[in-house]
């Protein structure tokens, strides 16, 4: 399918260019438009590896939730999802069952070991987030 993702950002980066051939441009504009291009250029990396991190990232929490010391709705249903929105979607969705499993821990022992497992993954996940 064209143009593709890598194709329309070359496309920005060339408008950019001509953009900032303009000798009028205000230092203002001109700063704007590094912004811009910065911002491209961080898209441009990090795209390609959203899919395959939302996948690994929402295996990740449906394992957890797994091991919630309370049953956690909507943990259980595969995610099922194949494209980058989706599994975005789907990654909010466990994200939201987390941080409800979290507010109903107690205090005994099993609520501890699934605090700490849940500390664990959003440092890891912290690290690991491309976009």
């Amino acid at each position: 399918m064209h143009p593709t993702i890598d194709e329309q950002l070359a496309g920005a980066e060339r408008l950019l260019t001509v953009i900032e051939s303009d000798s009028a441009l205000s230092a203002s504009s001109a700063e704007a438009v590094a912004n811009v291009r910065r911002l491209l250029k961080q898209i441009g990396r990090s795209w390609p590896e959203l899919l395959p991190f939302y996948l690994a990232d929402n295996d990740r929490l449906l394992d957890l939730l797994a091991s919630a010391p309370h049953a956690v709705p909507g943990a259980a249903a595969p995610t099922g999802a194949v494209s980058v929105a989706a599994a975005a979607a789907r990654n909010a969705e466990l994200r939201q069952a987390l941080s409800d499993a979290i507010h109903q821990l107690s205090d005994d022992a099993a609520s501890d070991s699934f605090r700490s497992a849940a500390l664990a993954y959003l440092v890891a996940r912290t690290d690991t987030d491309p976009s």
